[in-house]
Order: C-alpha cells, then structure tokens, then sequence
C-alpha cells in the first residue's frame, strides 16, 4: 500500500502488489515468447507462468473452446429441443430483459428458424412483471400453445413457477448461470443447463464439472445453440448454414459477456476476443445497424473493444428494458432487417438517451438526500447508503446504485417508491458481503436476494427507517474504516523509457481488458511538470500535461488527465508528480506515440489537493 489516500487527487490509497515476480522467472518468459520483460511480468502476475500458459492467453484459439457437451444435462436439453422442431411444436424462448437474455434469446431463436423450427420468443417488462418466470406469463403462454419452454438467463431458483409450468404440460429446459437457491433445490424442468451444477447432477453421463464456471448467461446459449446446430446436422461439424451462424453468435455471446461483467479469463476471454472481431465484420442487419447508431459505423475510425461494448453498445440494448420494454431489442437483433432495423436502432438511441437523462436526476437528487441525511444526524455518512424517492424510475435504480458506491465508497441501495411499497437494487463494495446484508433484514421484506456485490430488495414503504437503521447496525459489525478508503490498484512501477510504442504494442497483446483480466496501470514516480498545464476539451473540464524525468536520463511525456481540469490552478510548473496512468497507442497521420491517460495523482511532498 502506498499511503495516499489523504494526498492523492481522487483520494484513493495506491497499492502495489505483494511482491513482484522472480527476476528469474521473468527473464525465462521473457526470453521464450520475445516480450519486454514487462509484459512477461505482468503475466506471471496474472497467473500465466509458463511459456504454454502465457501463449494460450496472448493467442486465444477458437479450437480451444470446451465443447457444449461438458455442460450439465446438453444432451438432453439439445435432445428435447431438436424433438420439437422436428415434431413442428410450438417453442417459446423466455429471455431477461439485460444484454445477457437479449443476445442468447437472439441466438437459439436464429438457430431454430434456420431449421424451420415454430419458434416465439417472451421477454417479461422489467417494472410489471420483474425478473424471471412468472405464473401469469405460464398461463399466457400455455394458452397460446406452447409445449416447450426454453428459459435464457433466467430459471435456475424459478421452483415454482417451473412446478406450476409442468401443471400446464409445458416441457422446460432451463439455460442460465446465476444462483441456485440457499437450500439446494432445483426446479423441476426438463433439463437444467447450467455451468456450475455438478456433474453428479447431470442426466447424462458427464462425469467432471464444467471447466469455466464463470460462463455468462449468452455465453450458455451459445453453447446450447451450438449443439442444437451439431444435433440437427447429425455431426460434429455443422453444415455452412450453422457454421456462419455460429460465427455470428461469437459477437453476440461476447456482447452478453461483456456486458455481464463476467471475469474475461480462459474461455471467456476466447468468446470475447473472436467476438469483437466478428463484431466489426457482422452481417445480422439489425446489430449493424446498432453499431452504425452508436458511432462506430464502417466510416468510422473507432474501434470495437471491450469500452465500445460496454460504454456504447451495451447501453442501448438495456435502454430498452430499462425505459420501456426489451422485446424491441429483441426484434432488432432477430427479424429486424432495412428500414426496421435503424428505425429500431435509431428509438433505441433516443432510450439510451432518456436513460442518461433519467439517471443524472436521480443521482443528484438521491447525492441530495444523502447529504441532508448527514446534516440532520450530525455525524459522518451512513455505512450504508439508502435514498429513495416517488420519482425514482425502477430501471434505473441499479445504475443508481452504482453511481453513489462510486462517489462514496459506501454500499448503497436506491429505492423506488410506490403508495405503499419500496423496490430497488443495490450495490457494494470490495469485503462486504451484500447478499448476507440482505438475509439479515429479510424479516423486514417483501422480497430480496443477489450475491456479494449487488441485490435488490422489495419491502413495505413503512419499514424503510428500519430497514435502514438494521441495515447500519449490522455494517458497524461487518465494515473496517480501512474498508471505506477505495483502493487503486497498480501492476507494477515503471519509467518513461518504459513508454515506447514497441513495449506498449506489447501490452495491448493482453487486450480484450476487463473484469480478471483489468488494463494495466502503472506508477511513475518523481516526474516533474516542465510546461504549465493546459486545459483542453470543449469545456475545459480535462488537463493535459508535459512532464520529465528526473536525471541521468530525462525524457519528456504528455499526459492527459480527463475531468481533472480543476487541478490546473495547483500545478504551478516544477510541481514534483507521482502518476497513476494507463498507456495506450495512439496513431495519426501513419505516426503511432503512446498516450499516457492519468488516473490519479499525488505530489511528491505529500502536499494533499483541494478536494475535487
């Protein structure tokens, strides 16, 4: 740890890893793939210490993709599938409304079209109908015919809503990836297709578990697309209808991955890096036209990464859930072809902007309402945060949520408030269990659940001062003041010599960065600013800065600093820096410098900055 978090801009403690690698170790990786031994260093810090290990991670090979038949229960659900094509029964595909259900609703009702399959697809609305199966969709379903329901993302705790399915006669097969219920009982569908049951719980004859227990909700669609495909072409190797289905679906299961937060290792990371690079080159009408509406069109110069996905394409496919209702986004990434499709894409913008709207409002209002909550009880704020409010919209709450962990460091829940009830989500941070918070107050509720860093919840409105107050209690028991300081991670310290366009090549080679596999940040120690800081962007928010080295080898650096505009009053020039960055590429004119973009930043004398 670096003690910075009283000194630093953004407040954070800096903290470097236990212990760096083995020089000899590194030098060994080093020499056998030809990397700088930074990159090399950074592997062995990622786990990757042999040579095979580091080349499989840098190199991520379709072939190397576990086979669909290693998930619970495939050949069956494969199986059951493939009967009611073939028998022309009425299938019904019951997908969330997030990233995760839209994409892998889009790829089985792909698959099954192709084969000419009577496919329909449900998605519940967010607000009326809430997450997952419910009885009245059951019923609505049946009554229209349905003798196959296939759940996407969803399903795996539904027990009784499934029990109620099987009272209609509807056959359910189960695809999702969350959490099974606390006691252990599954719901009595058809087949469970899931990457963490056991295989003791396999119909079939697996006999170990499921190597990538991480596998997100599209990406068990796409596996359970594949061998559908594999069973319909009786063989392995499907016929060129499937194949370049399939090879679409890679962009579509890496869009449900990324957007899912799941950690971007092994066979993620393989999904993730082919999908984006079928992404650019897609020939689904209505994803291109989304990629064209969200700016990274064919003329455009920007590139389709793991930031596009998330802060560009992700965003519009949950606008639509978020404000109004997912099936759109479903018919977009399915039917939709021509016009359609951007008349689609082109609404979808306009959610997303509605959104953005909607959540800069709520979060100043719930800012707002924590700030009055800390004068009134005249102390610090709350362990955990709790606003609510009549005009908070229930799509949005999450990313609510998620706006005050990021302001305050403190776990928060954001309610949407009805006449007479509270529904909302929450989300924490690093060694608070969120999940085991909720149980402690589950007398208090309607409903709740989640895992460790996020939740919601459902209670009457007139157990909301309690329901904050336990809430309080129990983090005064669960929450250390070390707890509350967000840390920064740092990968290793560098030198400006370090930041060459032929080392930073290098790095870019650990793309497709995200959650287990994060973009390296670096400290550079003792720089000194040799121009004075120069304000840039329309509004003068960001801060571009000219640094150097100290001697026997001085070098010169820009560096750019986003939102950090503010600080230019503090950074006379000569002021001693010590620098969180991240290094990029950057190429114009056919000439490639390496941009350092500035995380945060500390004065050597350990002098703190106005507060931002």
């Amino acid at each position: 740890m670096i003690c910075t978090s009283a000194t630093s801009y953004k407040r954070k403690r800096w903290q470097l890893p236990d212990a760096p690698p083995d020089p000899a170790a590194v030098e060994h990786l080093a020499n056998a793939l030809r990397l700088p031994p930074l990159i090399a260093q950074l592997l062995i810090q990622r786990g990757l210490t042999s040579p095979a290990a580091a080349l499989a991670f840098l190199e991520p090979k379709f072939k190397d993709l576990h086979s669909p038949y290693l998930l619970p229960n495939m050949h069956a659900a494969a199986d059951r599938i493939v009967a009611a094509v073939r028998n022309h029964q009425k299938i019904t595909l019951y997908g969330d409304y997030d990233v995760d259900g839209i994409t892998g609703t889009a790829m089985l009702w792909h698959t099954l079209t192709a084969a000419g399959a009577n496919v329909h697809t449900y998605i519940p609305h967010r607000v009326d109908e809430g997450y997952g199966l419910n009885t009245d969709a059951i019923n609505a379903l049946a009554d229209s015919g349905t003798q196959l329901l296939i759940t996407i993302d969803c399903g795996c705790s539904a027990i009784d809503p499934i029990t109620y399915a099987r009272s209609r006669n509807l056959d359910v097969i189960v695809s999702d990836h969350h959490e099974f219920p606390p006691n252990g009982q599954l719901p009595p569908a058809t087949a469970i297709v899931h990457p963490r049951l056991p295989a003791t719980q396999d119909s079939g004859l697996r006999t170990q578990d499921y190597p990538n227990p991480d596998l997100c909700g599209a990406g068990v669609a796409f596996k359970l697309a594949w061998a559908v495909a594999q069973k319909l072409c009786n063989a392995e190797r499907v016929n060129d209808t499937y194949r370049a289905l399939l090879m679409e679906f890679t962009a579509l299961a890496a869009l449900g991955t990324i957007a899912d937060v799941v950690p971007l290792t092994g066979e993620n990371r393989i999904i993730v890096k082919h999908g984006l690079d079928q992404l650019a080159r897609t020939q689904l009408p209505g994803l291109r036209a989304l990629i064209h509406a969200a700016g990274y069109g064919r003329d455009s110069d920007r590139t389709l990464d793991c930031t596009a996905v998330g802060f560009a394409l992700a965003p519009r496919l949950n606008a639509a859930g978020r404000m109004d209702h997912a099936r759109e986004a479903v018919e977009l990434l399915t039917t939709a072809t021509g016009q359609r499709a951007e008349e689609l894409a082109a609404w979808l913008e306009e959610q997303n902007r509605d959104r953005q709207s909607t959540e800069r409002k709520m979060a100043d209002l719930a800012k707002q309402q924590i700030g009055d909550r800390q004068s009134a009880i005249g102390n610090d704020l709350d362990l955990i945060l709790v606003a609510a409010h009549d005009s908070f919209h229930a799509g949005v709450v999450g990313i609510v949520a998620s706006r005050l962990v990021d302001a305050f460091h403190r776990p928060a829940f954001v309610l949407a408030q009805g006449p007479t009830e509270l529904h909302g989500s929450a989300r924490s941070i690093p060694n608070f269990d969120l999940h085991l918070a909720i149980d402690h107050v589950r007398d208090l509720l309607l409903s709740g659940g989640g895992h460790a860093m996020a939740g919601g919840v459902k209670l009457p409105l007139h157990h909301l001062d309690e329901f904050r107050q336990r809430l309080n209690d129990y983090a005064r028991l669960h929450l250390s003041e070390d707890d509350l300081i967000p840390t920064l991670p740092i990968d290793a310290v560098i030198t400006l010599a370090d930041c060459t366009p032929a080392v930073i090549s290098h790095l870019e080679r650990l793309e497709p960065f995200g959650r287990g596999n994060p973009r390296p940040r670096f400290l550079l120690e003792n720089l000194r600013l040799s121009a004075p800081p120069r304000r840039v962007g329309v509004t003068g928010n960001h801060l571009q800065l000219t640094l150097s080295s100290p001697p026997p080898t001085p070098r010169l650096a820009r560096a750019i600093a986003f939102k950090m505009g503010d600080l230019e009053p503090q950074l006379p020039l000569g002021t001693p820096l010590h620098l969180i960055v991240e290094p990029k590429l950057d190429t114009f004119n056919h000439i490639t410098k390496v941009d350092l973009v500035i995380l945060d930043l500390a004065r050597c004398d350990n002098e703190p900055f106005t507060s931002p």
